[in-house]
């Protein structure tokens, strides 16, 4: 089974969990958007969800993968 991809970016402001078709929150900073998209990992039915979350500069850091 294929995994989760899950991303934490800002976009216009705020911050965002992204992922195949879904846009989900709006969060004031990073920090709690990150824990927003590890408890959505949580429950996500035992899958395994790769978390990707934007750095300082725009970038995405390699994924994180939660079992």
């Amino acid at each position: 089974m294929a995994d989760v991809h899950y991303g934490v970016v800002e976009q216009d402001g705020v911050w965002i969990i992204i992922g195949d078709g879904l846009r989900f929150g709006s969060f004031a900073d990073k920090d709690r958007a990150e824990r927003a998209a590890r408890n959505l990992a949580d429950i996500s039915s035992g899958l395994t969800v790769q978390l990707h979350v934007q750095d300082e500069t725009g970038e995405l850091l390699p994924p994180e993968r939660l079992d």
